[in-house]
């Protein structure tokens, strides 16, 4: 039961990479599949507790809401919605230590791709594969290498 959950978490990310890479936006459809997951998790992985993935909905999204609301739109509703899925899914420190990997990774190709002239200062990219990525590295961590 464990591998089928993995390789459906790890689906579902790899799909939401694939589409906010593709369209920039994730459907809300792929983030309600996430929070399913999560919620299917907290039963086959129970090193989280439930008063941790409550709130770990809210301990990223919410500073995330404040950045696209401040920024006019520097972040998407998407991003907000996936960090909120996963907070379900990682718990409140796993959600945020992958919002760091995710935000760490995503500014460094963005850097690169403003240095390599692949995109201009005004144009935006897909956050989305690079959170996902956090996402997949901490779910890893929690269950499998403590």
């Amino acid at each position: 039961m464990r591998l089928v959950t993995v390789l459906v978490i790890f689906g579902i990310l790899l799909l939401i990479s694939i589409v906010d890479f593709k369209i920039h936006m994730i459907p809300d459809q792929l983030n309600m599949l996430l929070f399913l997951a999560g919620i299917w998790s907290s039963f086959v992985f129970q090193k989280i507790t439930i008063t941790g993935r409550v709130f770990g909905i809210f301990v990223v999204s919410i500073p995330f809401f404040i950045i696209a609301v401040l920024s006019s739109g520097g972040l998407g509703g998407g991003d907000i919605k996936l960090m909120a899925a996963s907070g379900v899914l990682l718990g409140v420190t796993g959600n945020v230590f992958a919002a760091c990997f995710g935000l760490l990774l995503g500014g460094f190709c963005g850097v690169f791709l403003l240095l390599t002239k692949r995109i201009g200062y005004k144009e935006c990219f897909a956050l989305g594969p690079f959170l996902c990525l956090g996402i997949a590295i901490v779910f890893f961590q929690i269950n499998f290498l403590r």
